[in-house]
């Protein structure tokens, strides 16, 4: 039968490295603002088209559609920004559910 040693606190081993510290709050923002940046390019790399799209579209829905058609299709005399962007994204994905070719491939 083997028995465990068990050290007193006395003799812990101690680890060492030369140079390196912890990075304290600085580096816990850098870390925070890492994280947010990489969260924010996949975003803009699933949605940036239809943002763009949408901004686009807010943007000349006035010059091309009176207030009365604009209070028809969304319920408001001016174009709500997140509206827009939902309608673009169902668009986009009966886009490309429709566009397609292999859908249901057979066999």
């Amino acid at each position: 039968m083997v028995e465990a040693e068990i050290l007193p606190p006395e003799h812990e081993p101690r680890v060492h490295v030369a140079g390196a510290r912890a990075p304290g709050w600085f580096g816990a923002v850098l870390a925070l603002l890492t994280v947010g940046a990489a969260f924010a390019v996949g975003f803009m790399a699933l949605f940036g088209r239809t943002l763009v799209a949408a901004v686009v579209a807010t943007l000349i829905w006035p010059l091309l559609f009176s207030p009365d058609f604009t209070a028809w299709v969304f319920g408001a005399r001016r174009v709500v920004f997140w509206k827009i962007v939902l309608l673009f994204l169902a668009v986009d994905l009966i886009a490309r559910l429709f566009l397609r070719r292999n859908l249901w491939p057979r066999r």
